[in-house]
């Protein structure tokens, strides 16, 4: 029999003075069975960072037409695809062919090799933009999941300050 996915519920507080974004919220993630918990608040600082009306999870791991994150307008127009980790250069490529802009959050054991390999590649997207997350960031944020989670995100200067009862942290992804 297969694992499901754990669910977790956010109750979101969101500060965004970079764009002018407030909002108090409700969010579900399902964490797939062989996401890690610091790839799933990774995606949480996605959609943080991303954070608009027609901003959505994707439905997971293991499907290959959607991103981790994504804004698709109501005529069904994919305006950004984000995606966490390392992605390959043809889901890039199928990225950009999709979407307006895309995104990646760049996380996990091994991107210091993916990176070089896929550098001169991303950098010739003019629609694309990479931002490299800190392990020790990461590691950090991963503490503050549980399964009802009470966040207040306050994001300036393209930093995120994620506050819960008793601990904070500072994010910031570097271009």
């Amino acid at each position: 029999m297969a694992l499901g996915a754990s669910v977790y519920k956010v109750n979101l507080n969101l500060s965004d003075t970079d764009r002018h974004v407030y909002l108090d919220t409700r969010l579900t993630l399902a964490r797939h069975p062989s996401e890690t918990e610091e790839r799933m608040m990774v995606r949480l600082l996605a959609w943080c960072l991303h954070a608009h009306d027609d901003l959505l999870f994707g439905k997971g791991l293991s499907t290959e037409d959607e991103p981790d994150v994504w804004q698709v307008d109501p005529s069904g127009d994919i305006l950004e695809w984000i995606e966490v980790g390392q992605p390959s250069l043809d889901r890039l490529k199928k990225a950009r062919s999709r979407s307006r802009r895309q995104f990646v959050y760049s996380t996990g054991r091994g991107r210091d090799q993916w990176w070089p390999s896929v550098a001169k590649e991303c950098n010739a997207m003019a629609s694309l933009s990479v931002r490299h997350l800190d392990a020790d960031e990461v590691a950090a944020l991963a503490d503050l999941a549980e399964r009802n989670m009470s966040l207040s995100v306050y994001i300036s200067e393209g930093s995120a300050l994620f506050t819960s009862a008793d601990k904070s942290l500072t994010i910031t992804p570097q271009q």
